[in-house]
């Protein structure tokens, strides 16, 4: 990503600071089934409306509306083009759902159909919205985190209906919006965060959700081709597995899924009798189907493709993410999967459990939108610098950009250590203060740098040369960010920690990892202290034990049998061990 993303002219960023200042949103009603004819009855008071905006009003209690061509008729002999409609109001539309506001209403008509457009306050918008999109979540921080995730969504993709008159529709295309009073939780959230937009480089960023990643965001890339974000990488996600994974499996018979194809207007072959999955995402989410059987046969399907078909035919529950794998019976395909969605930005299972655990709303943010900043304006100031491999955004770049050869060299060598390659720009973010770094990543102080996704945040470089560790906390990072790439998700933080520890110390000084005197800690106790204490002497005996173990394991089992378990999953016969190599 060039330089040039990080700078926003003056006119631009002062429409984008107006906008998330309280700016009206333009929001569309019923977009997915837009009413032939509608009934508006007056709940308070009288109902005031024009037919153009500068002409005279008409009050009344209630108007019976229908679209004609592109006119709306209403009263006896009442025929105009638009209605401007305010007023506490009741509005049914045939076989939809009634809905009682109190935003002003502009009606048009189109080919027969009404379009119902209510400006509405940002912030209203957002807790509505927060109401449907999340309203059942966990934890006030984890409603905080959703409330400005929506805020910034609607700022950044606002105007995306603009070729209809409005800004954002009231529906999954956009955001669902809860035309019912919003619940307190939501109202809340958007007043504790009201103003706060999620921004990158200067920019707004496009801050996607779903409700359960099933362990492992996915990449922005692969759900909508061209979006190469680099805050909207895959990478794995611990928090959302916790409480208990989200699995589901379908069962649909072939010749459903045969008329669902059909239906949605795929090319399928004639009388094809299997499926499997061809291809697959960095996420390992199905990317494409192959239909074998039948003529042509071997035709192939993208997965969203296949998805959205089936799902709009028979149910959309039946096939709720693109993380599964098939198996087939006589006449029938069964999905096993994991997770609900597109799995890309901010999972809700994820964040309702970091905020259990603790977490901030903006601790929630930068896990899921990693290299952003959370602030009602842009951060001007960050710049970036790039090289082959590396992204670097810092405030200095003049003094900080020599941290890329050595990052380039330390990421070779540790790719040729470990055994495979990082697929990826990898981003550091360098941090001018360690209260900067303290405040926006949340780590204490004595720990040097830390990584979220792709992104690895560096205390400033003047710091880590004086204590010479910048070039040891670089190279740990590197190795944390190889072997997250291959973890499976749930794999324990000690067995990933101590890996990333073992292969620091060895690329550091080889010849020194031959520590076996077992650490009085098990597993479970390491695991425990990983995930929960603040204490730095607590954590340092953690992180001690936890390299002994994957050092006793290495020695015992080999560094390819022990690194494959990444994949696989840790071996549930090793139980739960007392130091390193305690196994019988």
């Amino acid at each position: 990503m060039k330089a040039a993303r990080f700078t926003l002219s003056l006119a631009i960023c002062a429409a984008i600071c107006c906008a998330a200042n309280g700016q009206d949103l333009r929001v569309g009603i019923y977009r997915l089934n837009p009413p032939s004819t509608l009934k508006i009855e007056a709940t308070s008071g009288a109902l005031t409306w024009r037919v153009c905006a500068s002409c005279g009003q008409s009050t009344g209690e209630s108007l019976d509306l229908d679209a004609v061509g592109s006119q709306i008729a209403f009263g006896q002999s009442g025929q105009s083009p638009e209605l401007f409609l305010t007023g506490a109001y009741r509005m049914q539309a045939p076989h939809l759902e009634p809905i009682s506001e109190q935003f002003p209403l502009h009606l048009t008509a189109r080919d027969g159909r009404l379009q119902i457009v209510a400006t509405l306050p940002l912030e209203d918008y957002v807790a509505m919205t927060l109401t449907a999109e999340g309203g059942e979540m966990a934890g006030d921080e984890a409603m905080k985190a959703m409330a400005v995730a929506v805020r910034t969504y609607a700022v950044r993709f606002r105007g995306r209906h603009s070729a209809e008159g409005y800004d954002l529709c009231d529906n999954t295309h956009c955001q669902v919006v809860s035309w019912t009073k919003p619940n307190a939780r939501a109202v809340a959230a958007a007043a504790a965060t009201k103003g706060l937009l999620v921004w990158y480089g200067g920019e707004v960023a496009e801050t996607y959700y779903d409700q359960n990643c099933g362990g492992t965001t996915a990449s922005a890339v692969e759900v909508w081709p061209g979006n190469d974000a680099p805050y909207l990488n895959s990478h794995a996600d611990p928090y959302c597995v916790i409480p208990r994974p989200q699995t589901w499996e379908s069962t649909i018979a072939i010749a459903d899924i045969d008329a669902a194809l059909r239906a949605a207007g795929l090319d399928v072959p004639h009388g094809w009798t299997s499926l499997e999955i061809s291809a697959r995402t960095g996420s390992r989410r199905a990317a494409r189907l192959r239909l074998n059987g039948g003529f042509p046969s071997g035709a192939e399907i993208a997965a969203s493709s296949f998805r959205f078909a089936v799902d709009r035919a028979l149910g959309w529950n039946k096939i709720r993410s693109d993380l599964y794998s098939v198996r087939l019976e006589p006449d029938r395909v069964i999905f096993s999967g994991r997770g609900t969605g597109h799995g890309v930005g901010l999972c809700q299972a994820g964040a309702e459990e970091m905020a259990r655990e603790g977490k901030d709303f903006r601790q929630i943010l930068a896990f899921y939108y990693p290299g952003t900043d959370v602030g009602a304006h842009p951060s001007m100031a960050w710049q970036t610098r790039t090289n082959e491999r590396f992204e670097l955004r810092t405030l200095a770049p003049d003094k900080d950009s020599d941290i890329l050869p050595i990052a380039s060299r330390l990421l070779a060598e540790d790719e040729q250590t470990i055994g495979w390659k990082i697929q990826f720009t990898v981003q550091l973010q360098v941090f001018p203060t360690l209260d900067l770094y303290r405040d926006t990543t949340g780590e204490p102080g004595w720990v040097a740098a830390s990584t979220r996704g792709g992104v690895i945040r560096l205390q400033p470089i003047a710091e880590l040369r004086a204590r010479k560790i910048l070039d040891s906390t670089l190279q740990h990072e590197l190795f944390h960010l190889l072997i997250e790439s291959r973890a499976k998700p749930g794999l324990p933080i000690w067995f990933r920690e101590g890996l990333a520890l073992y292969f620091s110390d060895q690329a550091a000084a080889p010849e020194t990892v031959t520590e076996t005197a077992p650490a009085a800690m098990t597993d479970t106790q390491i695991e425990s202290v990983l995930e929960n204490s603040q204490d730095q002497a607590e954590m340092q005996r953690a992180y001690l034990a936890a390299r002994v173990r994957v050092t006793g394991l290495i020695a015992r089992y080999g560094k390819d049998a022990v690194l494959g378990w990444l994949s696989s999953g840790f071996p549930a016969w090793l139980g739960d061990s007392n130091g390193a190599g305690a196994e019988h």
